[in-house]
C-alpha cells in the first residue's frame, strides 16, 4: 500500500460550512444517485421537518417525544447517568437517538460527531440540536459523507453507535465501515448497533426477495439487505470489533414478520395486524425476527 493511501483523513482537511463538515470532493459526492436519494429522503423523513413547521410555543418545541417516539430494542437497556468522552453516530439522521439518549438517559459526552449522507437531515440535526440542547456543552460536530472512511483519529471513539442503517449499505461498503469503525472505537469502547441488520431467514423478506426477483430491472437501490446471525458475527470479527470489544451479543428483535406489510411501496391488508400478534416460543424467534442487533453486553 503507498504512503499517500495509507493516510486516513481528517476533519482539517473538510470544509466547515454553516455547521456542517463537507469532504473537499463534495461536489463528485453530490453528484451521486445515492446521495440525491437519501437528500431527496432526508427532506421528510420520519416527519423530521415538522419542527420547522412548527409555530413558536407548540407541543412539538416543548416535547420532543412528539417528534421522535420512544426508539426501543437496546436502547431501553442502555444506563441512565453515564458519561463517555466521545460518541460517534453512523447515520445520525435529525438527531432521533442522541435526542434520546442526552435527554431520557441522561448520557453526557464531551465530544459528538454524528455522521450521515442526507444534507437536509444534518440541517435538521442542528435545529434540533438548537431546539432541545441535547448534549450540553459538547464539542459538537456533524459530517456529510458516505460511510466507508471515517475523518477520526485510531482509537478516538469511547462509544459507537448506529440505528437501523446498516441494511441500506451495500455489504462490500458495510464490511470497510465495519472496519473503520474497529480502527476508531477505543478498546474496551462500546458499541450499539440497534435493528442495523435485517434477517436473511425472516420468512416475510424471503416473500419480498422472490417478489423482487421477479422484476429484475426495478431493483431498488436502498433494498434492505439481509445477513444470518452467524454472517453478522463473523462481519464483526473480521473487521476487528471482537478484538476490541470482546464481549458482545448478536441479537435478534422482537419484531417478527411473516407477511410483507408492504410490495412496492402497496400496503398489504391485515399484514400488520398479523405480524403484530406473533409471540413466537424461544426456540422460533431467531427465525421469525425481523432482524437483529449488536451490541456491547458491557453497557
Amino acid at each position: 500500500m503507498s504512503q499517500a493511501m495509507s493516510v486516513k483523513p481528517n476533519l482539517n482537511e473538510y470544509q466547515l460550512r454553516d455547521g456542517v463538515y463537507l469532504p473537499k470532493d463534495y461536489e463528485n459526492l453530490n453528484s451521486t444517485g445515492h446521495k440525491q436519494l437519501w437528500d431527496e429522503i432526508g427532506k421528510t423523513y420520519y416527519g423530521s421537518q415538522k419542527i420547522e413547521q412548527a409555530e413558536a410555543g407548540a407541543a412539538i418545541k416543548k416535547d420532543y417525544k412528539l417528534l421522535t417516539g420512544t426508539p426501543s430494542g437496546v436502547w431501553s437497556k442502555f444506563p441512565k447517568n453515564k458519561t463517555v468522552d466521545s460518541i460517534l453516530e453512523i447515520g445520525c439522521g435529525y438527531g432521533r437517538i442522541p435526542l434520546f439518549l442526552s435527554l431520557d438517559k441522561n448520557l453526557n459526552c464531551q465530544k459528538y460527531y454524528g455522521l450521515d449522507i442526507s444534507e437536509p437531515l444534518l440541517r435538521r440535526l442542528l435545529k434540533c440540536k438548537q431546539e432541545y440542547n441535547f448534549f450540553p456543552g459538547a464539542e459538537f460536530n456533524v459530517i456529510c459523507n458516505s460511510a466507508e472512511i471515517l475523518p477520526l483519529e485510531d482509537n478516538s471513539i469511547d462509544l459507537l453507535i448506529s440505528n437501523c442503517v446498516f441494511m441500506h449499505i451495500p455489504e462490500a461498503q458495510l464490511r470497510k465501515l465495519m472496519a473503520e469503525m474497529a480502527r476508531v472505537l477505543k478498546p474496551g469502547g462500546t458499541f450499539i448497533f440497534n435493528h442495523s441488520f435485517h434477517n436473511k431467514v425472516c420468512p416475510s423478506h424471503i416473500i419480498h426477495n422472490w417478489i423482487r426477483r421477479l422484476n429484475p430491472a426495478g431493483k431498488n437501490e436502498i433494498y434492505l439487505r439481509q445477513f444470518t446471525a452467524a454472517e453478522i458475527d463473523e462481519m464483526l470479527i473480521e473487521a476487528g470489533m471482537k478484538a476490541k470489544c470482546p464481549q458482545y451479543s448478536v441479537e435478534p428483535t422482537n419484531e417478527y414478520s411473516i407477511v410483507p406489510e408492504t410490495i412496492k411501496g402497496i400496503k398489504i391488508p391485515f399484514a400488520q395486524s398479523i405480524n403484530r400478534s406473533i409471540k413466537p416460543v424461544e426456540s422460533m424467534r431467531e427465525p421469525m425476527a425481523y432482524g437483529y442487533s449488536a451490541y456491547t453486553t458491557n453497557l
